[in-house]
């Protein structure tokens, strides 16, 4: 990977322009390196990319392989892999005082292993910091069943981001995940 060319994109861009190029992500570990694999030799490089982990706005890059092969690369500073989905579960908002718990449908946007984004079809009767279970059939051969815990980082609108409280993954919701 000799040669890389930086295109940074306004921060309220969002996505990456269409073109005939497949982009790929690169995630950056907690020292600001990440690992690049060339799709065309599967050569692997990790490089220092500290300076563009402190970007606010989404960050593309077009690199050159040893090999000869370019391809872009799309930086992702976010800590786990995030996948999206389209997954149909519930929300259970525990209240104390002998009062029943609060629950509504939700559909699942995106998952990764330490929360997911969801929406809701009305206005949440809960708010950031609130402490949420949410219950939801995977998309798998066996239709699993997953059952987490987490707090309410963010509403916006409609959609929600909870951040599970624990993130050890070795079960169902792992190993979707991985593959």
């Amino acid at each position: 990977m000799a040669k890389t060319k930086k295109d940074h994109l306004p921060s309220d861009h969002g996505e990456i322009p269409a073109s005939d190029d497949k982009v790929m992500r690169v995630f950056l570990n907690n020292q600001g390196k990440g690992s690049f694999i060339c799709p065309a030799c599967k050569k692997g490089v990790i490089k220092d990319l500290s300076e563009i982990a402190r970007s606010t706005s989404a960050v593309r890059i077009r690199c050159k392989c040893s090999c000869g092969h370019s391809y872009r690369v799309l930086v992702e500073r976010r800590q786990y892999f995030r996948k999206d989905v389209n997954l149909i579960g519930m929300y259970i908002q525990h209240r104390g005082n002998d009062q029943s718990p609060l629950k509504g449908i939700i559909t699942v946007r995106n998952v990764s292993q330490s929360g997911v984004c969801f929406s809701v079809n009305s206005p949440p009767h809960f708010e950031v910091g609130d402490l949420l279970t949410i219950e939801l059939s995977l998309d798998d051969t066996d239709r699993s069943k997953v059952r987490e815990e987490g707090v309410v980082r963010r509403i916006e609108s409609n959609m929600v981001g909870l951040e599970f409280t624990s993130t050890d993954r070795y079960g169902k919701l792992g190993q979707y995940l991985l593959r």
